[in-house]
C-alpha cells in the first residue's frame, strides 16, 4: 500500500489542494453570471431610456392659450384664440386648435364672433376649419351649424352643411350658407325655410 508520502510532489500537491482554490472556482463563475446579468440590464434600461427620450422628442408642442393675429383682403383685423394648440404631424403649417374662437372686426360695427368645439388653421391657405357645435354670432343675430370655414383672406364664412339661424326678423333653416360682403350679405341655399316674425 503506498502512504501519501511515498506519492510523487506533484500528485500530492494536488491533493493538498487550498481550500481558497475551490472557492475560487465556485464564486468566479458565479461572479461571471452577475456581471453579465448586470451588464444586459444596464443595457435594456439604456435602450428603453433612449426610446423614450426619442418619444418625447417626437410629440407635439402644445401650446396654452394660443393667440393668432391678422387682416384679411380688406384689412380687418381677426383674432383666434383656443384653450390649447398644437402643429399637426407632417404638416407645420396647420395647427390643431382646442375649443378655437374667432372674432373677425373685434371691437368694430361689423363684429362676428365664430366657436366651435375644434379646428384646425393652415396658414399658407390662410383658412381656419372648424367643426363641432360652430356657432356665429355677430350684430343681426346668431346662426349654429355642425361646420363650416373661415376664410382669412377674404374674410368670407362658409357653411357646407345644415345651418339654423335667428334673429330680429325671424329665423331661417337651410343647407348651406355663405357669409360675405363684410358680414351684411348671408346667403342660404338648400331646403330653405323661413319663419318671420311680424314687426310689433
Amino acid at each position: 500500500m503506498t502512504t501519501a508520502s511515498e506519492l510523487p510532489p506533484i500528485v500530492r500537491r494536488r491533493r493538498k489542494r487550498p481550500p481558497l482554490i475551490a472557492t475560487l472556482r465556485i464564486l468566479l463563475p458565479a461572479v461571471a453570471v452577475v456581471t453579465l446579468g448586470a451588464v444586459i440590464a444596464s443595457a435594456v434600461a439604456s435602450a428603453y431610456h433612449a426610446a423614450e427620450v426619442k418619444t418625447a422628442a417626437s410629440r407635439p408642442i402644445e401650446l396654452i392659450g394660443p393667440r393668432l393675429t391678422g387682416e384679411d383682403s380688406k384689412n380687418r383685423p381677426f383674432v383666434i384664440t383656443a384653450t390649447t394648440a398644437e402643429r399637426l404631424d407632417g404638416a407645420a403649417n396647420r395647427i390643431r386648435l382646442n375649443k378655437p374662437v374667432l372674432v373677425r372686426d373685434p371691437g368694430g360695427v361689423e363684429q362676428m364672433q365664430v366657436t366651435a368645439q375644434s379646428g384646425i388653421y393652415d396658414e399658407t391657405a390662410g383658412r381656419l376649419e372648424l367643426a363641432g357645435g360652430v356657432k356665429l354670432t355677430n350684430r343681426s343675430g346668431s346662426s349654429t351649424t355642425p361646420s363650416a370655414v373661415y376664410d382669412a383672406k377674404t374674410g368670407e364664412v362658409l357653411g357646407a352643411h345644415a345651418v339654423q339661424a335667428a334673429g330680429g326678423s325671424g329665423q331661417v333653416q337651410a343647407g348651406s350658407f355663405a357669409v360675405t360682403d363684410k358680414g351684411k350679405s348671408v346667403t342660404y341655399k338648400g331646403g330653405v325655410h323661413t319663419r318671420l316674425v311680424p314687426k310689433k
